[in-house]
């Protein structure tokens, strides 16, 4: 029989409705850099929703998104490095789940200025993505590079929370939280999207 409150060894406390930005963590070097190397060397194509396995499609109603893959090279492997360090302390100090991963191919990804979206979803599902716990996002422009576009998250209750980002900083949460961007009406948004998890929750 399971016990109410079995005991752990240890002090284990974690937030699991939070979200933890920090700050200036890509200088405007590092943007440069990481901008520099997508132009020269990946290829952009229309975002998808879905999975492989369940069919991934294109649909206008549920996003608006150019991507770019950025798969680990000589050239490209420090922006992993960069922020899979980030990531794990983050954890550590506030969520505390299992990850020793990196789920996906860092996704550079563009709002474009024609009503660039993405609507309500969660970065976790089934088959491929069931293992993906802490989604990442590094914002690439300025805020008054663009308007409209604002980021915002679901924790519960009626109404969303816009956390304000700027050119540089990381928001990081864990990946079922509903989250969405609205409509970009001038401008152009960039991001840098990326993901770790481990064994799927249980």
């Amino acid at each position: 029989m399971l016990e109410l409150y079995p005991y752990f060894p240890g002090k284990i406390e974690s937030n699991l409705t939070t979200h933890i930005i920090q700050r200036n963590y890509f200088t405007d070097t590092d943007i440069h850099r990481v901008e520099s190397y997508v132009h020269a060397n990946c290829r952009f194509e229309k975002g998808k929703t879905g999975t492989p396995e369940l069919g991934e499609v294109y649909a206008e109603g549920t996003n608006n998104r150019d991507i770019a893959y950025i798969t680990p090279t000589q050239e490209s492997k420090w922006i992993y490095d960069k922020l899979f360090p980030l990531v794990y302390s983050v954890n550590e100090n506030n969520y505390k789940f299992d990850i020793d991963i990196v789920t996906d191919l860092i996704h550079y990804v563009i709002y474009p200025t024609n009503g660039g979206h993405l609507e309500w979803h969660m970065d976790i599902g089934s088959h491929s993505v069931n293992k993906r716990k802490l989604a990442v996002v590094v914002t690439l422009s300025n805020r008054d590079e663009y308007t409209g576009g604002e980021f915002e998250l679901l924790l519960g209750g009626e109404e969303a929370i816009r956390p304000e980002l700027n050119r540089g900083d990381v928001i990081i949460f864990p990946t079922y939280l509903l989250h969405r961007v609205k409509p970009i009406i001038n401008g152009t948004r960039k991001v840098i999207v990326f993901w770790v998890g481990g064994r799927p929750f249980r």
